[in-house]
């Protein structure tokens, strides 16, 4: 475990079929899914950055609560959104003394967080950019359902309290791209110097790992109640950096973006279904995150 990872990258292709994982809204009764504009002016579906991040937060959220002795903070331990600016413990305190506060969290820690006073921001260690359809290979349809009101087969001819809405269902191949910063765990970006321990910041570390495993193995989402996403193929590579530069990230939209990766990079494992890509997480636990000065 002597070998230290300074960035995480993902870069992969997901096959997903009737889902509806992230709508822009509802305008009377019908929901609208999401749409994305390229560069080309190609319009395309998409699955917003905040809701797979909000996927991969739940989940390290639940694996947190399993250890007895857990350091979320007293925000946290209900998944709060507000995250640090809901933990009292950081009122009166400095700037830097309440952002070593926050950090103690690992909740706060791994996702970042804003507070409002003392006046103090974490950029979120884990990214997300938008899953983007590939533009040829998505379709969508609008499907009408109706909601019946109790007692309506009894009721008089003429009298309907049916509601009628619409829902949509899509399905495509989506380019996902996500970068994992674990030299950044635990670091207090005021004074750069690590608040917890290597240990702790190692087991933060495995457990932000095990949350992406957790994500992929099961993606959760909007109307997953009724629409749980018929996941059929994951494809893609893992890229990882050793020292203080940033892991190369090509968009999957691109034809050979594991060419052009793999170009730039030495680093690179290439996986061709989900057991390979949990796999590959798994092999990440026998590293340690990144630190800087050491």
């Amino acid at each position: 475990m002597n070998e230290q990872i300074y960035e995480i990258g993902i870069a992969a292709r997901i096959k997903m079929n009737a889902h509806s994982l992230n709508n822009e809204g509802t305008t009377g009764n019908v929901t609208e899914p999401r749409t994305v504009v390229l560069a080309d002016g190609r319009k395309t579906d998409g699955i917003s950055g905040e809701m797979l991040k909000h996927i991969h937060a739940a989940y390290l959220f639940h694996l947190a609560k399993e250890e007895k002795e857990n350091s979320l903070c007293e925000s946290c331990k209900s998944f709060n959104p507000m995250k640090a600016d809901g933990n009292s413990k950081l009122k009166g305190k400095s700037v830097v003394d309440a952002l070593n506060e926050a950090l103690s969290c690992e909740l706060c820690d791994i996702h970042g967080f804003l507070v409002q006073e003392p006046t103090l921001s974490r950029k979120s260690t884990v990214e997300f950019g938008w899953a983007l359809a590939l533009p040829e290979q998505f379709h969508r349809d609008i499907h009408v359902h109706t909601r019946v009101a109790p007692g309506e087969k009894t009721r008089e001819k003429g009298v309907s309290e049916q509601m009628i809405y619409n829902r949509p269902t899509r399905s495509g191949v989506y380019a996902f791209i996500s970068v994992f910063q674990p030299w950044r765990i635990g670091l207090n970006e005021v004074n750069y110097t690590y608040k917890i321990n290597d240990p702790i910041r190692k087991k933060r570390y495995d457990l932000a790992i095990d949350s992406y495993k957790s994500m992929f193995t099961r993606i959760e989402g909007a109307m997953t109640t009724t629409r749980m996403p018929h996941i059929e193929d994951i494809e893609g590579v893992m890229i990882k950096t050793d020292d203080a530069q940033p892991v190369p990230l090509i968009s999957p939209l691109k034809e050979d973006y594991i060419k052009e990766i793999e170009k730039i990079s030495q680093s690179v494992q290439k996986f061709t279904s989900l057991s390979e890509l949990l796999k590959a997480l798994d092999n990440l636990k026998q590293t340690s995150p990144y630190k800087l000065g050491a």
